[in-house]
């Protein structure tokens, strides 16, 4: 049996996230956006023009969650949706120019947050937990995330 709450992976997995919460509130306040909005950005900095229901696959959130977070996102003017020429169910996510003038500074946060996270961890540390970050998030969560790896997206 566990005697310190510091033994609990869980326990460090909710106080980074409520750290990196906290951190990307500060450093995107200027551009009303908030931290729920920022891994939105990121995968469509990746591959614009995905599907809000690729979108909460590949974020493992729920299409309520990713309809709310796109109004904010569309509302501030970063994203716009159109509709699938192909499909006229499928509604699609394009970045605006105001998302691509703030990339720097998203991905710069993004950046600098793990850095700050990992800075007492060597190279080949960070390359280990890197690797078992994906073995068990891959293992939790189907979301065929690396098929879109593969697409000519970038």
């Amino acid at each position: 049996m566990r005697n310190c709450p510091d033994d609990y992976i869980s326990r460090w997995f909710s106080v980074f996230h409520r750290l990196y919460l906290s951190f990307v509130y500060e450093g995107l306040e200027e551009y009303n956006i908030g931290s729920g909005q920022i891994m939105f950005l990121l995968e469509l900095y990746y591959c614009d023009g995905i599907s809000q229901e690729e979108l909460s696959s590949y974020l493992s959130i729920d299409g309520a969650n990713t309809t709310r977070a796109i109004n904010k996102l569309e509302k501030e003017g970063y994203v716009v949706r159109k509709q699938d020429e192909k499909d006229r169910r499928v509604k699609r996510i394009y970045l605006t120019k105001k998302a691509m003038d703030i990339k720097p500074k998203v991905l710069g946060l993004i950046n600098q947050w793990e850095n700050l996270l990992l800075e007492n961890l060597t190279k080949v540390e960070k390359q280990v937990l890197s690797e078992l970050l994906k073995k068990i998030g891959h293992a939790k969560v189907e979301n065929n995330r690396c098929e879109m790896c593969k697409r000519d997206c970038m």
